[in-house]
């Protein structure tokens, strides 16, 4: 029994099968800690990953908020780290530390732990996760254009207040505390049935100042003229008129257009509302007596209606007794504002707005667009391939474009930019197309504004906020289809949200670069 014991523990001490199974034993644990630490690195990297964007949200937020002192944008920040890394997300992170550098650029730092799983095996209960973004601020300068609704309907319900109130704190926002800026221009245009370029502009050369028959087509298209004369002769013969600064838009392939003038016939015609015949109550702009129409010879038609509105002998050292009717009729009295620099300036005229008149949407885009472009008849605009500078055009409309279609006597609407639905510049002359023409003439402009460029690519290189304030589900879809993005377009605001709105778009405008 002992010789076979011995023999036993003899085979046993050279038995080599079970060394495998030891050695593996061995190996296994710190293999276990090399797997288990690239898992919770894993999720520590994507906790960072996390906190970086939350922070760099952060930063681009209070870096594009003008009038907040430091103490305010640090407390901004921690609100948008928080909303966008929330307490309940994997990890404890510590309170954002925000730095300023001047003005030139914007620090933040947070640490924080995510607790491991496996790593607890070798005692290690948490790994440590950090990161430092730094903003700074790229030097893009703003050109600004308002166009602003000031038909009769935003005297309802307090909205043209609304909207000057809005308006007048987004520019202060936007010079950020400066009288002047160099960095900024703010320019105007405020519209109804037609745009004021102003009575200063009489004799830019550009507009159509000529005398029958060398004037445009569009000057007297409604007039039986005789030589000599024109809408500007007219109204010296009127004792209580004189021109107030609206304009016709121009006809043909210029019309939707904002190159300049080359010619006569591509200027722009001064505004002019004829006096519309006595012999019947539809019309609602009869403002003299028709006189001895008889002989007149009218370039659209030679029926008595006709005859009554186009005779221009009816002027002549002739006072016009009505407030509400006359050649102004549906002209805005607020003139456009070219971009300037100077605060005061754009806030006297945001305070001058009066709202009358019946809305054509595509007026007032096309001297939007006229006033921000870097072409003539305007020309404070920088080149659209200026990389220095960012142009926007902010449209307010509080209803569907409106000119009384199908109405008006044979004139078929009443007069506005476009001139009476019966000449045809709106559609059918029987004016029954002519709030859907000018829908379309809307989209064409807004396409145009967009895809102006100085680029050979073509980028955008004017931004297109629209505004529906308070309108119908149609005025909704036409500013939604205008806008440069969808989230561009704001949606019929309350009053009380028009201000937020203005705002948004006033940050939004402050654009900022990451630098890593």
């Amino acid at each position: 029994m002992f010789r076979a014991s011995a023999r036993s523990l003899r085979s046993f001490a050279h038995d080599a099968k079970g060394n495998v199974a030891i050695l593996f034993g061995v190996a296994l644990i710190p293999i276990l800690l090399g797997v288990g630490a690239a898992v919770d690195y894993g999720r520590a990297l994507v906790v960072r990953e996390r906190m970086s964007d939350a922070a760099d949200a952060a930063a681009l937020a209070i870096g594009s908020w003008p009038g907040l002192t430091q103490a305010e944008l640090k407390t901004k920040a921690q609100q948008f780290f928080n909303a966008n890394y929330p307490p309940d997300a994997i990890g404890t992170v510590g309170t954002l530390n925000v730095s300023f550098v001047g003005d030139e650029a914007i620090i933040v730092t947070v640490s924080g732990e995510v607790p491991t799983t496996f790593m607890q095996l070798a005692n290690i209960d948490t790994v440590g996760v950090g990161v430092t973004n730094t903003i700074r601020k790229k030097e893009r300068n703003i050109e600004l254009m308002l166009v602003l609704d000031i038909t009769g309907s935003m005297n309802n319900g307090g909205k043209l207040s609304a909207m000057k109130n809005a308006a007048k704190k987004m520019v202060e926002t936007l010079f950020d505390g400066k009288s002047t800026s160099a960095t900024l221009k703010v320019g105007i245009v405020p519209f109804s049935a037609a745009v004021n370029v102003g009575t200063d502009k009489q004799n830019s050369g550009w507009i159509d100042t000529a005398t029958y028959p060398n004037n445009s087509t569009i000057a007297k298209e409604d007039f039986g003229f005789t030589n000599g004369q024109s809408a500007f002769t007219l109204y010296t013969q009127l004792t209580n008129r004189d021109w107030a600064g609206c304009v016709r838009e121009r006809g043909g392939s210029y019309e939707l257009t904002d190159d300049p003038p080359t010619s006569t016939a591509t200027k722009w015609a001064p505004y002019f509302a004829p006096d519309e015949p006595d012999s019947s109550s539809s019309y609602v702009n009869n403002y003299l007596n028709d006189g001895s129409y008889s002989g007149a010879i009218c370039p659209g038609g030679s029926s008595t209606a006709e005859k009554r509105q186009c005779y221009t002998g009816k002027y002549n050292n002739k006072s016009v007794s009505s407030s509400s009717k006359g050649p102004q009729f549906n002209c805005p009295p607020s003139p456009v504002m070219a971009m300037t620099n100077v605060q005061s300036t754009v806030l006297n005229a945001i305070n001058a707005l009066s709202a009358d008149g019946y809305t054509v949407i595509p007026a007032g885009l096309l001297w939007g667009w006229r006033l921000i472009s870097p072409g003539a008849p305007f020309t404070e605009g920088a080149a659209y391939d200026d990389e220095k500078w960012v142009k926007a055009v902010v449209l307010l409309t509080d209803g569907d474009n409106d000119v009384n279609a199908g109405n008006n006597g044979h004139d078929e609407s009443n007069y506005n930019a476009f001139g009476f639905a019966k000449n045809g510049h709106l559609g059918s002359t029987s004016g029954s197309n002519a709030e859907a023409t000018l829908d379309a003439k809307t989209l064409t402009v807004c396409s145009a504004i967009k895809n102006a460029s100085g680029n050979a690519g073509g980028e955008e290189e004017v931004l297109l906020y629209t505004i529906g304030f308070q309108v119908s589900s149609s005025a909704q879809n036409l500013l939604k289809t205008c806008a440069t993005k969808t989230d561009m377009f704001y949606n019929s605001p309350s009053n009380e949200q028009l201000a937020a709105v203005f705002q948004d778009i006033a940050q939004g405008l402050s654009e900022l670069r990451i630098a890593q």
